[in-house]
Protein backbone atom coordinates (compact mmCIF):
# COMPACT_ATOMS: atom_id res chain seq x y z
CA UNK A 1 0.00 0.00 0.00
CA UNK A 2 1.20 3.44 -0.98
CA UNK A 3 1.37 5.51 1.81
CA UNK A 4 -0.17 9.29 1.88
CA UNK A 5 1.05 12.60 2.80
CA UNK A 6 -1.31 15.15 2.82
CA UNK A 7 -0.58 18.73 3.01
CA UNK A 8 -3.25 20.99 4.82
CA UNK A 9 -2.06 24.38 3.32
CA UNK A 10 -3.78 27.93 3.09
CA UNK A 11 -3.54 31.87 4.38
CA UNK A 12 -2.39 32.79 7.72
CA UNK A 13 -5.32 32.70 9.61
CA UNK A 14 -7.35 30.07 7.76
CA UNK A 15 -7.88 27.41 10.08
CA UNK A 16 -4.72 25.42 10.46
CA UNK A 17 -4.76 24.69 13.99
CA UNK A 18 -8.15 24.04 13.85
CA UNK A 19 -8.25 21.64 11.19
CA UNK A 20 -4.83 19.58 12.18
CA UNK A 21 -6.81 19.03 15.55
CA UNK A 22 -9.47 17.61 13.80
CA UNK A 23 -6.86 15.33 11.42
CA UNK A 24 -5.16 14.24 14.53
CA UNK A 25 -7.83 12.75 16.10
CA UNK A 26 -8.23 9.53 14.12
CA UNK A 27 -5.40 6.99 15.92
CA UNK A 28 -4.15 5.64 11.99
CA UNK A 29 -3.33 9.38 10.76
CA UNK A 30 0.30 11.05 12.04
CA UNK A 31 -0.67 14.20 12.28
CA UNK A 32 0.00 17.27 15.47
CA UNK A 33 -0.80 15.24 18.09
CA UNK A 34 0.84 17.61 20.40
CA UNK A 35 -2.04 20.02 19.57
CA UNK A 36 -4.58 17.68 21.50
CA UNK A 37 -3.28 18.99 24.46
CA UNK A 38 -3.37 22.51 23.89
CA UNK A 39 -5.61 25.06 22.52
CA UNK A 40 -2.64 26.87 20.49
CA UNK A 41 1.37 25.89 19.82
CA UNK A 42 3.68 27.78 17.23
CA UNK A 43 3.94 25.99 14.61
CA UNK A 44 7.84 25.95 14.63
CA UNK A 45 8.33 24.80 18.05
CA UNK A 46 6.04 21.62 17.11
CA UNK A 47 4.63 20.76 14.21
CA UNK A 48 6.07 17.79 13.18
CA UNK A 49 7.28 18.71 9.58
CA UNK A 50 8.46 21.69 10.86
CA UNK A 51 12.17 21.29 10.26
CA UNK A 52 11.33 20.16 6.61
CA UNK A 53 9.63 22.75 5.67
CA UNK A 54 12.47 24.68 5.96
CA UNK A 55 14.79 22.13 4.35
CA UNK A 56 13.14 20.05 2.21
CA UNK A 57 16.00 17.74 2.02
CA UNK A 58 15.25 16.78 5.44
CA UNK A 59 11.93 14.77 4.24
CA UNK A 60 14.81 12.14 3.08
CA UNK A 61 15.53 11.33 6.76
CA UNK A 62 11.83 11.82 7.73
CA UNK A 63 10.68 8.27 9.38
CA UNK A 64 7.95 7.39 7.73
CA UNK A 65 7.62 3.77 8.99
CA UNK A 66 5.30 4.24 11.88
CA UNK A 67 1.98 4.54 10.04
CA UNK A 68 0.09 4.79 6.28
CA UNK A 69 -1.31 7.84 6.88
CA UNK A 70 0.29 11.41 7.53
CA UNK A 71 -0.48 14.81 7.01
CA UNK A 72 1.33 18.03 7.65
CA UNK A 73 0.07 21.64 8.02
CA UNK A 74 1.27 25.07 6.83
CA UNK A 75 0.29 28.34 6.01
CA UNK A 76 1.38 31.26 3.62
CA UNK A 77 3.44 33.30 4.72
CA UNK A 78 4.79 32.75 7.68
CA UNK A 79 5.81 35.56 10.23
CA UNK A 80 5.62 38.93 10.47
CA UNK A 81 7.48 41.41 8.02
CA UNK A 82 8.50 43.79 10.00
CA UNK A 83 9.94 41.50 13.01
CA UNK A 84 11.99 40.29 10.05
CA UNK A 85 9.93 36.71 10.29
CA UNK A 86 8.33 36.64 6.77
CA UNK A 87 8.73 33.74 4.62
CA UNK A 88 6.81 32.27 2.04
CA UNK A 89 7.14 28.08 2.09
CA UNK A 90 7.14 26.67 -0.97
CA UNK A 91 4.20 23.95 -1.34
CA UNK A 92 4.99 22.87 -4.30
CA UNK A 93 8.45 21.65 -4.03
CA UNK A 94 7.35 20.07 -0.79
CA UNK A 95 4.94 18.18 -2.24
CA UNK A 96 6.89 16.91 -5.15
CA UNK A 97 9.54 15.99 -2.81
CA UNK A 98 7.69 13.88 -0.59
CA UNK A 99 5.99 11.97 -4.21
CA UNK A 100 9.45 11.50 -4.82
CA UNK A 101 10.10 9.33 -1.89
CA UNK A 102 7.41 7.45 -2.67
CA UNK A 103 4.56 9.16 -1.29
CA UNK A 104 1.28 9.67 -2.56
CA UNK A 105 0.49 13.40 -1.75
CA UNK A 106 -3.22 15.13 -1.32
CA UNK A 107 -3.35 18.66 -1.28
CA UNK A 108 -6.04 20.27 0.58
CA UNK A 109 -6.55 23.88 0.56
CA UNK A 110 -8.37 25.52 3.71
CA UNK A 111 -10.84 28.61 3.42
CA UNK A 112 -12.10 31.31 5.85
CA UNK A 113 -14.61 34.36 5.53
CA UNK A 114 -12.32 36.54 3.18
CA UNK A 115 -13.08 40.30 5.38
CA UNK A 116 -12.43 38.62 8.74
CA UNK A 117 -9.08 36.83 7.16
CA UNK A 118 -8.29 40.11 6.05
CA UNK A 119 -8.75 41.76 9.06
CA UNK A 120 -7.29 39.19 11.48
CA UNK A 121 -4.24 39.23 9.39
CA UNK A 122 -3.93 43.39 9.80
CA UNK A 123 -4.38 42.84 13.53
CA UNK A 124 -1.29 40.14 14.00
CA UNK A 125 0.38 40.38 10.15
CA UNK A 126 0.27 43.72 10.02
CA UNK A 127 -0.86 43.68 6.26
CA UNK A 128 -3.54 41.76 3.92
CA UNK A 129 -1.30 38.67 3.20
CA UNK A 130 -3.89 36.74 0.90
CA UNK A 131 -1.63 37.75 -2.16
CA UNK A 132 1.12 35.39 -0.78
CA UNK A 133 -1.17 32.64 -0.87
CA UNK A 134 -2.77 33.07 -4.18
CA UNK A 135 0.88 32.97 -5.78
CA UNK A 136 1.54 29.62 -4.36
CA UNK A 137 -1.57 28.49 -5.06
CA UNK A 138 -0.52 28.52 -8.71
CA UNK A 139 2.56 27.02 -8.09
CA UNK A 140 0.68 24.42 -6.41
CA UNK A 141 -2.17 23.88 -8.84
CA UNK A 142 0.86 23.15 -11.98
CA UNK A 143 2.12 20.39 -9.91
CA UNK A 144 -1.36 18.63 -8.29
CA UNK A 145 -4.31 19.38 -10.37
CA UNK A 146 -7.65 19.78 -8.11
CA UNK A 147 -6.52 20.40 -4.57
CA UNK A 148 -9.68 19.46 -2.16
CA UNK A 149 -11.08 22.83 -0.73
CA UNK A 150 -12.33 22.63 2.75
CA UNK A 151 -14.31 25.18 4.20
CA UNK A 152 -13.73 26.93 7.87
CA UNK A 153 -17.59 28.15 7.62
CA UNK A 154 -19.03 24.45 6.69
CA UNK A 155 -16.91 22.78 9.46
CA UNK A 156 -18.29 24.83 12.26
CA UNK A 157 -22.29 24.52 10.31
CA UNK A 158 -22.30 21.17 9.89
CA UNK A 159 -19.86 19.60 11.93
CA UNK A 160 -19.88 15.99 11.78
CA UNK A 161 -21.77 15.65 9.02
CA UNK A 162 -18.96 17.86 6.61
CA UNK A 163 -16.17 16.09 7.94
CA UNK A 164 -18.43 12.03 6.58
CA UNK A 165 -18.49 13.94 3.84
CA UNK A 166 -14.83 14.19 2.78
CA UNK A 167 -13.00 11.60 1.25
CA UNK A 168 -9.62 12.93 1.29
CA UNK A 169 -7.44 9.29 1.28
CA UNK A 170 -7.41 9.09 5.25
CA UNK A 171 -9.18 8.13 7.77
CA UNK A 172 -11.27 11.08 9.59
CA UNK A 173 -12.69 10.78 13.21
CA UNK A 174 -15.62 12.46 12.62
CA UNK A 175 -17.41 10.56 15.44
CA UNK A 176 -14.82 11.20 18.16
CA UNK A 177 -16.61 13.45 20.89
CA UNK A 178 -13.88 15.86 21.12
CA UNK A 179 -14.81 16.97 17.62
CA UNK A 180 -17.86 18.72 19.56
CA UNK A 181 -14.76 19.76 22.48
CA UNK A 182 -12.99 21.33 19.50
CA UNK A 183 -15.76 22.92 17.83
CA UNK A 184 -17.18 24.47 20.61
CA UNK A 185 -16.70 28.25 20.19
CA UNK A 186 -16.74 29.46 16.90
CA UNK A 187 -13.50 32.15 16.62
CA UNK A 188 -15.49 33.79 13.35
CA UNK A 189 -17.91 34.97 16.16
CA UNK A 190 -15.69 38.04 17.36
CA UNK A 191 -15.56 39.43 14.01
CA UNK A 192 -19.11 39.37 13.26
CA UNK A 193 -21.80 42.39 14.56
CA UNK A 194 -25.66 42.27 14.32
CA UNK A 195 -27.18 43.91 11.82
CA UNK A 196 -30.53 45.82 13.08
CA UNK A 197 -31.45 45.87 9.45
CA UNK A 198 -30.71 46.38 5.94
CA UNK A 199 -32.03 47.79 2.40
CA UNK A 200 -32.53 44.27 0.97
CA UNK A 201 -35.19 43.49 4.34
CA UNK A 202 -37.59 45.30 2.68
CA UNK A 203 -37.71 43.24 -0.38
CA UNK A 204 -37.75 39.90 1.71
CA UNK A 205 -40.47 40.90 3.21
CA UNK A 206 -42.51 42.61 0.26
CA UNK A 207 -41.54 40.98 -2.63
CA UNK A 208 -39.79 44.05 -4.23
CA UNK A 209 -37.55 43.73 -7.00
CA UNK A 210 -34.09 45.11 -6.66
CA UNK A 211 -32.45 46.14 -9.87
CA UNK A 212 -29.19 47.40 -8.71
CA UNK A 213 -27.74 46.84 -5.15
CA UNK A 214 -29.00 48.82 -2.35
CA UNK A 215 -26.19 48.25 0.12
CA UNK A 216 -23.82 50.03 -2.53
CA UNK A 217 -22.56 53.11 -1.23
CA UNK A 218 -23.08 54.85 -4.63
CA UNK A 219 -26.96 53.74 -4.88
CA UNK A 220 -29.16 56.59 -5.25
CA UNK A 221 -32.01 55.28 -7.56
CA UNK A 222 -35.17 55.25 -5.08
CA UNK A 223 -36.55 51.92 -4.01
CA UNK A 224 -39.77 50.61 -5.76
CA UNK A 225 -42.64 50.16 -3.74
CA UNK A 226 -44.35 48.02 -6.80
CA UNK A 227 -45.43 44.76 -5.36
CA UNK A 228 -46.89 41.27 -5.19
CA UNK A 229 -49.37 42.23 -3.99
CA UNK A 230 -51.21 45.37 -2.60
CA UNK A 231 -51.47 44.81 0.97
CA UNK A 232 -47.94 43.79 1.01
CA UNK A 233 -46.36 46.04 4.24
CA UNK A 234 -44.85 49.31 2.61
CA UNK A 235 -46.97 49.02 -0.08
CA UNK A 236 -47.73 52.13 -2.68
CA UNK A 237 -50.96 49.83 -3.34
CA UNK A 238 -49.44 49.44 -7.29
CA UNK A 239 -49.15 45.90 -7.84
CA UNK A 240 -47.29 44.50 -10.16
CA UNK A 241 -48.46 42.72 -13.21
Amino acid sequence: MMKTLAILTGPQGSGNHLWSKIFSLHEDVFGWKSLLDNYWEAHRYSEPFAACWRDLELLSQFDFSSHDHYFTSISVPLGIQSKGTKWCPDIKEFGLKAQSLGMKVKICVIGRDQTILKNQQTRIREESTIRHFYDALKGIQEAFPCPTYLSYELLYLYKQEYLKSLDLGFPIAWYDKRVNEILERDANAKYINYVKENPLDDGNKTGVPFMWDPNHPDASKPLTKDTDHAYDEGSSGNCCP
